[in-house]
């Protein structure tokens, strides 16, 4: 295969560096600028099933190489590497470079750790680690992203759950066992309740239920108490200041006699009554209005 001679204008694309002056690079790095160090103990499988994958869903996490004279050498991700170059034969065009992480070669710690967090059989306590390996490290949670492959939303929430378990012994201990996960844990923070949590989250572990009902809980047990006695408190609200009024026609004495009934305090009810004062003032050449004897109750009788 061709070389491209490319590698010597591949730009840096470093992340946040700190102290320890950590230098890591993701690029697309020509597939002809990388090559395999042959190992006759490694018998590399299911290559066409792998290059069918990643022509249809893209290549998911991307491969780690180091730099030497001649170009790049394959570090980890020899299988997506060789299927990448399987794929260039038919489709050159589409498949002629491949996402790369170029890390210095002295920095061991770091490419171990990028090693671990893209292992399919992953644990939750040893992606755990990870995490936190890679944040001490110097690296920013966009860079993490894209040596997992992950969009950078996703490790945003992932850190949530991270966070909460470096700080809680109970959080730590729930991920070691199956079922439960660093997910899990950052989608449960909102419940403020920590026994409401910790059986929602064994209802996880257990099996008892999945991630969509977890998730339906999650949205029940967080909603605030205010906001579910709501409704209750406008209702009873609105009852506490309704006032009934009664009214009586009586055509034969053409009369309509209106009754204040005694519910709400004093003010509401007089305020009321001159309401309806001046109503029928205003119409007086059809009403007369007169006081009876008893008290709170307005006679008016209609001409």
């Amino acid at each position: 295969m061709a070389k491209l001679g490319m590698l010597k204008n591949v730009q840096p694309d470093t992340g946040t560096q700190d102290s320890r002056s950590v230098t890591l690079t993701v690029k697309d790095i020509p597939i002809g600028d990388i090559r395999i160090k042959e190992n006759v103990r490694v018998e590399y499988t299911e290559i066409d099933e792998l290059a069918e994958s990643i022509r249809r869903y893209g290549l998911l996490q991307p491969i780690t190489v180091y730099m030497e004279e001649n170009g790049c050498t394959v570090k980890t991700g020899h299988r997506r590497f060789l299927a990448y170059q399987k794929l260039y034969q038919t489709e050159p065009e589409r498949f002629h470079s491949i996402r790369c992480i170029i890390s210095d070669a002295q920095n061991i710690v770091l490419v171990q750790l990028i090693e671990n967090v893209q292992r399919v059989d992953l644990s939750q306590i040893d992606l755990l680690n990870t995490l936190n390996g890679l944040k001490a490290q110097g690296m920013t949670l966009k860079r993490i992203a894209e040596v997992m492959g992950k969009t950078e939303g996703y490790i945003k929430n992932l850190f949530v759950g991270v966070n909460e378990i470096n700080k809680d012994n109970d959080l730590h201990n729930m991920i070691s066992h199956a079922g439960v996960t660093i997910s899990d844990i950052a989608e449960t923070k909102s419940v403020s309740n920590e026994k409401e949590r910790m059986k929602l989250l064994d209802e996880r572990r257990t099996g008892k239920i999945n991630r969509a009902k977890m998730r339906e809980k999650v949205q029940e047990l967080a909603t605030p108490v205010s906001e579910k006695k709501a409704p209750v408190k406008t209702e009873q609200k609105a009852k506490k200041n309704k006032i009934n009024i009664s009214i009586k026609v009586f055509p034969e004495l053409k009369k309509i006699i209106i009754y204040l009934a005694n519910t709400g305090n004093k003010e509401q009810l007089a305020s009321i009554e001159e309401d309806l004062q001046r109503y029928f003032t205003a119409n007086k050449e059809r009403y007369l209005l007169v006081k009876t004897k008893k008290e709170g109750v307005t006679e008016n009788a209609k001409h």
